[in-house]
C-alpha cells in the first residue's frame, strides 16, 4: 500500500513538473509571438530584437504573477515569498553573468541571438514557476 502511494505521489509531482517545464514552442502566446517574429526577419539582428521583446514580455509576464501571488498569499506568507524572489533576482543575475562570460569569448554572430535566448529562458522560467504557484491556489481556492 505504501508503495502504491508513494509511487502515486511521483506520478503527481512529475505531471506537474512536466506542465511547468516540458511546455512546446509556441503554446506560450509569449512564445507564439516570438516564433512569428523570428519568421518575419531571421536575420541575426531581427532575431536578437525578436528575443529582447520575449524577454520584456516574459519581464512583465513575471512581474504580473509575482504580484497576483502576493496578492493571493496570506500575509504571513507573503515574506517568504519576497525572500525567495530577492534569491532569484542573485542567481538570476549571477546566470546573466556566467551566460555573458561564456558567449564573450565565442566568434560568430550565431552566438549573439544565442546569448539573448538564454538569458530570456531563465525569466521565462520563473515566470512559469509563478504561474504554477497561482494556479496550485487558484485550484485550491474551487
Amino acid at each position: 500500500m505504501r508503495t502504491r502511494l508513494l509511487a502515486v505521489a511521483l506520478l503527481s509531482v512529475l505531471l506537474a513538473w512536466r506542465g511547468a517545464y516540458a511546455q512546446e514552442p509556441g503554446q506560450h502566446p509569449i512564445d507564439r509571438s516570438l516564433e512569428a517574429c523570428m519568421e518575419k526577419d531571421p536575420s541575426t539582428a531581427g532575431m536578437v530584437e525578436c528575443i529582447g521583446k520575449a524577454y520584456e514580455s516574459w519581464d512583465k509576464e513575471l512581474n504580473r504573477a509575482y504580484n497576483e501571488l502576493s496578492r493571493k498569499l496570506k500575509p504571513q506568507a507573503r515574506p517568504a515569498l519576497k525572500a525567495a524572489q530577492v534569491e532569484w533576482i542573485r542567481y538570476r543575475d549571477s546566470e546573466f553573468k556566467l551566460i555573458d562570460t561564456v558567449y564573450s569569448g565565442l566568434e560568430g554572430t550565431m552566438y549573439i541571438p544565442m546569448r539573448a535566448d538564454n538569458r530570456m529562458k531563465i525569466v521565462k522560467a520563473r515566470a512559469l514557476e509563478l504561474n504554477d504557484y497561482l494556479e496550485l491556489l487558484s485550484d485550491n481556492d474551487k
